[in-house]
């Protein structure tokens, strides 16, 4: 049965007034809580950072394409490359740029002054998101005319199991510890309503329904578990804030997630773990403790 909103408004008003007057044991509830989600909010950030940095490591990496000195036909080998599945772009590197490119490299002029360019014809392939790189990489070898090719993708695996490991040790020392802290947070909710029992007993033996009883304390647990949520919140979005502005001079070396995105995500799963845990605890207690 709906509550209407008179009697949600006195519920409300009921779960406060007990907040209040059992403000120790709901302060205490509240900061384990908040440790908990905390916890699981910087696991989160941890992550979704890893995941960007791996996005991006793909993003950049590029099929070199090298063609046989004897090719003529460029153009028609850049269409073939342009058209397989997952290339973003082609560019063609004649072997005279790649000689200028090499001469910056190394901050020589007069690299090849006295011998013949032996640089081959190449092309860079960038690639999208999507990409099967063994497979394109079969693909490119069947192009007649090419005759070697350069891919990145071990650094890149290498960088995944890294950053495996790297949210393995997050999940032990992070993750597990912050449900740890939101499974003693509940149980702290449960002793605020056993603690309360001699209370409700009474309001059972003068008539009060079941409803009537639980809502209130359904309410409180609801209240901090949101509490708690919006304290972890607060201290990841300041912390996480301040991170990003310190080291804004680095981004091109270590990347971080900004923008609605990952506040969204984040505000998203820590009210909705505050609002569960909260209430979940809330209705434990009465059910096994009280038997209402």
């Amino acid at each position: 049965m709906p509550l209407k909103p008179r009697s949600f408004f006195y519920f409300l008003h009921e779960a406060l007034l007990g907040l209040v007057r059992n403000r120790l044991m709901s302060l205490t509830a509240m900061g384990i809580i908040t440790v908990g989600l905390f916890l699981f909010g910087l696991f989160l950030l941890v992550t979704a950072n890893l995941q960007y940095f791996t996005d991006l490591a793909w993003g950049e990496i590029e099929l070199r394409v090298f063609l046989k000195p004897a090719v003529t036909n460029q153009a028609a080998i850049g269409k073939q490359l342009s058209a397989l599945p997952g290339v973003q772009s082609v560019t063609y590197i004649s072997k005279a740029e790649g000689a200028v490119s090499l001469e910056k490299m190394f901050n020589n002029n007069h690299l090849f002054l006295d011998e013949e360019n032996p640089l081959p014809d190449a092309f860079n392939l960038t690639l999208t998101k999507t990409a099967d790189p063994e497979e394109l990489t079969r693909l490119v070898t069947a192009i007649p005319g090419i005759d070697e090719i350069v891919f990145g993708q071990d650094f890149v695996k290498f960088m995944e199991i890294a950053i495996r490991l790297v949210m393995v040790a997050g999940l032990i020392l992070l993750f597990l510890p912050g449900l740890a802290f939101l499974y003693i947070g509940v149980n702290t909710i449960q002793l605020t309503v056993y603690a309360r029992r001699k209370e409700i007993e009474i309001m059972k033996l003068v008539g009060a329904t079941d409803a009537f009883v639980r809502w209130p304390f359904l309410l409180e647990g609801i209240i901090l578990g949101l509490l708690g949520a919006g304290l972890a919140l607060l201290l990841l979005r300041e912390g996480y804030t301040y991170l990003v502005f310190r080291l804004q001079h680095y981004r091109r070396f270590l990347p971080l997630l900004t923008g609605k995105e990952i506040n969204l995500t984040l505000t998203v799963s820590l009210l909705s773990m505050g609002l569960f845990f909260g209430g979940f605890g809330s209705h434990i207690s009465l059910k096994r403790y009280l038997k209402v």
